[in-house]
C-alpha cells in the first residue's frame, strides 16, 4: 500500500506530495532544500485507518484515509468506493426497518 518508488516527499509547509528532486513545492512554493524523508505519523498507519473506516467511523474517516501517505491513490479510491457502498446499503436497510416498524405501529393503533 505504500509507494514502492520512494521518489516522493512531503512539503513541510502545506503537506502536499512532491517529487524528491523538486526544488520548490508546486502547491505553496516553499523551498524543499534539506528535505528529509518524513516519518509517517501513527494516524497514517493502515492498522489505524482501516478499523476507523470499516468498524468505527465509516465515511467520517475518509479524510484520514486521503491524508495518509501509506496508501496509493488507487487503494484510496477502492477503499472510498467500498466505504460509500457499505454506507449506502446500511442507510437503505435502516430506512426499510424504520418503514416496517411504522407500518406495524399503525396496524397496532388501528389506523
Amino acid at each position: 500500500m505504500s509507494n514502492p518508488s520512494g521518489h516522493e516527499a512531503i512539503c513541510r509547509r502545506c503537506r502536499a506530495v512532491i517529487e524528491a528532486t523538486d526544488k520548490y513545492c508546486h502547491s505553496c512554493g516553499a523551498s524543499t532544500a534539506n528535505l528529509a524523508a518524513p516519518t509517517p505519523r501513527w494516524s497514517e498507519s493502515p492498522w489505524v485507518v482501516l478499523p476507523l473506516l470499516f468498524l468505527i467511523l465509516g465515511p467520517l474517516a475518509l479524510p484520514l484515509l486521503w491524508r495518509s501517505r501509506q496508501f496509493t491513490t488507487s487503494w484510496k479510491t477502492i477503499l472510498t468506493v467500498l466505504v460509500v457502498g457499505i454506507t449506502v446499503i446500511v442507510c437503505f436497510e435502516v430506512w426499510q426497518t424504520v418503514q416496517q416498524t411504522l407500518v406495524e405501529l399503525q396496524k397496532l393503533q388501528g389506523f
